[in-house]
């Protein structure tokens, strides 16, 4: 008999193998038995196996012993109900898709390794992890079929639009506890959990789809007021936890991404030893941060030359770390619009992102260009240009790093009406709808927003 190795986070690897073809067929049971080592969940086909619920809720276990090496057989009755077959989906799809957004920047991954352990006995970091994974999944065209989500051959006839928010709701009895709650534990599992919302939130304020907005528009709760007072207090008391670390820095990384498609100065400060600390990712996204509150709120001729003198030496001293392993020039000749940039990591990828995003603000709003010459005004215009080109450039050759297009489209919808050619708004349509394909994210706004642009600059020609 054929087994397939399962790895779950944080528990046990797993040999599965059907107990009959009639079991297969019918879902009511599998074999499996524990063999030890860790990892994450890579189950097959209707031979999946939940075993994130086998450690968490009570199912029908047989033999009578329970230990290392021996088979057990699950009955459908207790371990495999659908909701559980559906949860144990939205597990593996958060551990396989959703984590890297998370953890791009985190070597130790924790939001793909920590968090799912952490799961099992944490409902608030559960509920808001069902959440985020299942509006992800619902969006998904691959798993949509004529009888409803099937997921890996798990037909998932539960999982709605709606799904969603039955599980942030979820969330909001323990999240609204943060105020009163001391233990550092439960303090760190509503962070993450808060973290893990506003990745949900990011995800809900775009809503192009009719039906889906139809969906929600009932029942939508704006989890940004409740987890901006979380995040600022995460800020101002930090936890010296790994995983809290972990979600401080993503907390930034939000907090830029949310001010800068919500045109509002971010809120945060860093000290000096967020600086002396930071990896140089965080370094650039810190950069980007105090831009983007320059950009929205200070203004002055002052702080934009501090602003550019600490971005040019930080450029300066990770110059060799953020060296690409290979950088082409687009071949216009050949009908390249966007130049080949390679990385060897995704780390890398979003430092040099957000340093081109803070050099693309400071051009492109630079105090000095008031009153200057028709030719300045060109010169800064063709650099905003370049460094456009470049985010998208980085993006499109790295789909592997998940935030990686949405950057590029944060970059489009600053600037994207200083593009004139057609080839070129052509191209940068195409990365907007790349984006929505590959990652189900929403973008229609961007895109109207970025075609309202692009009206008024070719009114202002004709």
């Amino acid at each position: 008999m054929r087994h397939h190795r399962i790895f779950t986070p944080g528990l046990q690897s797993v040999d599965v193998s059907p107990l009959s073809s009639q079991h297969r067929t019918s879902q009511e049971g599998l074999s499996f038995s524990l063999i030890g080592n860790q990892g994450y969940s890579e189950t097959i086909g209707t031979e999946a196996l939940n075993i994130y619920h086998a450690f968490d809720r009570k199912g029908t276990i047989q033999p009578d012993t329970v230990k290392t090496g021996v088979v057990y057989s699950v009955s459908r009755q207790g371990l495999f109900s659908e909701i559980r077959v559906q949860e144990a989906c939205l597990l593996r799809h958060f551990i396989e898709e959703i984590s890297p957004w998370f953890d791009h920047c985190d070597d130790r991954r924790h939001f793909q390794l920590v968090v799912p352990r952490r799961a099992k006995d944490c409902s608030v970091i559960r509920n808001a992890l069902f959440a985020v994974s299942a509006r992800h999944l619902a969006r998904l065209p691959q798993y949509a079929t004529s009888n409803g989500i099937v997921y890996h051959e798990q037909r998932l006839p539960n999982l709605k639009k709606c799904t969603a928010v039955e599980y942030m709701l979820k969330c909001i009895p323990d999240i609204m506890k943060f105020p009163e709650t001391s233990d550092p534990v439960d303090q760190e599992n509503i962070i993450v959990a808060t973290v893990i919302l506003r990745q949900y939130e990011e995800m809900e304020e775009d809503l192009d789809d009719e039906s889906a907005a139809d969906a929600f528009d009932s029942e939508r709760v704006n989890f940004l007021a409740i987890t901006q007072r979380i995040i600022d207090s995460m800020i101002s008391h930090r936890l010296e936890q790994s995983l809290a670390t972990a979600a401080y820095w993503i907390a930034i990384r939000q907090e830029v991404y949310s001010a800068l498609i919500r045109e509002r100065a971010p809120t945060m400060q860093f000290s000096q030893e967020d600086w002396e600390n930071a990896s140089i990712a965080n370094s650039l996204i810190m950069l980007a941060s105090e831009v983007t509150k320059w950009f929205w709120e200070d203004g002055s001729t002052e702080e934009w030359e501090r602003l550019m003198s600490r971005r040019q030496n930080l450029k300066a001293n990770y110059e060799s770390q953020l060296a690409p392993i290979l950088e082409r020039k687009a071949d216009r000749s050949r009908g390249e619009i966007f130049p080949t940039i390679w990385y060897s990591s995704d780390d890398q990828v979003t430092a040099e992102q957000h340093l081109e995003l803070a050099g693309l603000i400071l051009t492109a709003e630079s105090p000095h260009l008031e009153g200057s010459s028709r030719a300045a005004h060109r010169k800064a215009e063709a650099q905003v240009r370049s460094a456009v080109l470049k985010i998208c450039g980085i993006g499109l050759n790295h789909n592997r790093c998940r935030p990686a297009l949405v950057n590029a489209v944060i970059a489009i919808t600053l600037y994207g009406e200083y593009f004139t050619e057609p080839e070129e708004r052509e191209a940068l349509i195409k990365i907007i709808n790349q984006t929505k394909e590959l990652h189900s994210w929403p973008m229609q706004k961007r895109y109207q927003r970025l075609k309202r642009g692009w009206q008024l600059v070719d009114g202002c020609t004709h």
